[in-house]
């Protein structure tokens, strides 16, 4: 029993003394991690330590801050008005946006589409577009907008609906001024019709709404209600109805008649390159205007005034074919305004002869109806002065191609109870010549309808002499 005692006890001892080895490793182990754990926080310190010294100062990771947009509220544009009454710009003005910077400005011609386009940018509440085109209608947009931080707020666009004025009539011109009066104009296409105005001495000057025309192809107008001698004027004005009943009405443009004072009838005849124009006299007319052309139709040129009704052009070019328009005309009332009539148109192929014979550039001419004479040398012009023919329808002078038969100074003319000295005397045809006449005051216009001569040619005294120096015997002598 005792030495199963021992024996229990050395293998307890045995089984502590293994325990305590398996404690003492344990332990061992232990402290060699714990010593490599504190090695390698030195190391990161020591690592930390050598950072700080290259870099002293610590570095902050920057803070981002969350950006809130600014509230910009842009008002929208109120009371667009059109300002302008043009047929070929619009003017818009509208009441101010708070704070605003400017506008921007749209514009669509809404006769052609519906696209807008920019227009304009302003400052202010007013903008005049320009080069439209007339009688047309235009739709706008216009919007406020703010520039703030560098940015460009823009407000609720407003619309506005407007047209330009109508275009003014052309093409205005009269047709008939007899006991009617009629005129016609040019096709307005976009125009709804026509208003006519007249002004008379009913009116007392005033023009009145006379005739609304509701069909823009009646491009005529003819007034029967009209009395002879009386000043009538009219307008006629283009107009266009938009959006209801906004009318777009053009600028007046008139035309002025005096009833009963229309073309004349006319008649003309060539001679030594001259047109000679006659017609019949108008009795409302002041005068007469004289225009020519080359074309029947058109291209005519202002030549001279008259207020006689016959003409004698000036020298013209031989072989070409020359229109002339002649056209009455009036000095109305206290204002001295000008009325004109209708008129005639004349046509005449120049002829550098006279009654079938060849003349040259030397010769004398005489206008019996105009009362004037003028010597040609060598194709320059010597002598213009006016004369006294013959007593009209009494004692006329002969008309036709002469040739200068005699010449003499300081003679005497004689015939049935009288007996003329005179100074100078160049005959012609028979007894008839160009002489001085002193006992004469004047000369030309009509003396010789009522005071004319025996049929000789009664010259200013300065003018015949010089006609007698510059003219020979065998000189051509034209009377027409």
């Amino acid at each position: 029993m005792k030495k199963s005692s021992k024996c229990m006890v050395a293998v307890l001892l045995a089984v502590l003394t293994v325990l305590s080895s398996f404690s003492i490793i344990g332990s061992f182990a232990a402290e060699d991690e714990k010593a490599e754990a504190v090695a390698s926080v030195m190391a990161d310190e020591n690592e930390v330590a050598a950072d700080e010294a290259t870099d002293p100062e610590p570095v902050t990771e920057p803070v981002t801050e969350p950006v809130t947009e600014p509230q910009v509220t842009v008002g929208a544009v109120k009371n667009i008005e059109k300002t302008s009454f043009e047929p070929n710009y619009i003017t818009l003005k509208w009441d101010k946006v708070a704070n605003a910077t400017g506008y921007k400005v749209y514009v669509c011609n809404r006769d052609k589409g519906t696209t807008f386009a920019k227009a304009a940018t302003v400052s202010s509440n007013t903008v005049t577009v320009k080069n439209l085109i007339h009688t047309t209608q235009y739709w706008f947009k216009v919007a406020a907008y703010i520039n703030k931080d560098g940015k460009t707020y823009d407000g609720e666009a407003t619309l506005k609906k407007t047209a330009t004025q109508a275009g003014t009539v052309t093409g205005l011109e009269m047709i008939r001024s007899s006991s009617v009066l009629r005129f016609d104009w040019n096709r307005n296409s976009k125009a709804t019709g026509y208003k006519i105005y007249r002004a008379c001495y009913k009116t007392d000057g005033d023009y009145v709404l006379y005739k609304t025309i509701t069909d823009n192809s009646v491009t005529t107008f003819s007034d029967t209600n009209v009395e002879d001698g009386r000043a009538y004027y009219y307008s006629v004005r283009p107009y266009r109805i938009l959006y209801g009943d906004a009318i777009y009405h053009a600028y007046h443009k008139t035309i002025k008649f005096i009833c009963g004072m229309c073309s004349p009838s006319s008649s003309s005849t060539s001679f030594v390159s001259r047109a000679n124009l006659k017609w019949t006299h108008n009795r409302w007319a002041t005068g007469y205007d004289i225009y020519y052309s080359t074309d029947r139709y058109k291209n005519f040129k202002y030549l001279d005034s008259t207020t006689q009704n016959f003409f004698n052009t000036v020298r013209l070019t031989p072989g070409k074919k020359y229109y002339f328009r002649i056209q009455p005309y009036k000095i109305n009332g206290a204002s001295r305004t000008k009325v004109v009539g209708t008129w005639a148109v004349e046509g005449r192929t120049i002829t550098s002869g006279a009654y079938g014979k060849s003349v040259g550039s030397s010769y004398v001419e005489v206008n019996i109806t105009a009362q004037r004479m003028w010597l040609y040398r060598n194709g320059k012009l010597i002598v213009d002065t006016p004369v006294v023919t013959g007593t009209r329808n009494y004692m006329d002078t002969p008309k036709g191609y002469f040739s200068m038969y005699s010449r003499a100074r300081n003679t005497v003319l004689t015939g049935p109870g009288y007996a003329s000295p005179v100074d100078y005397w160049m005959a012609f045809s028979g007894g008839c010549g160009i002489h001085d006449a002193s006992w004469r005051s004047s000369f030309g216009g009509n003396i010789y309808t009522y005071n004319g001569s025996h049929g000789c040619i009664n010259t200013p005294y300065k003018a015949v002499r010089t006609i007698y120096n510059n003219t020979y015997l065998g000189i051509p002598v034209i009377v027409f």
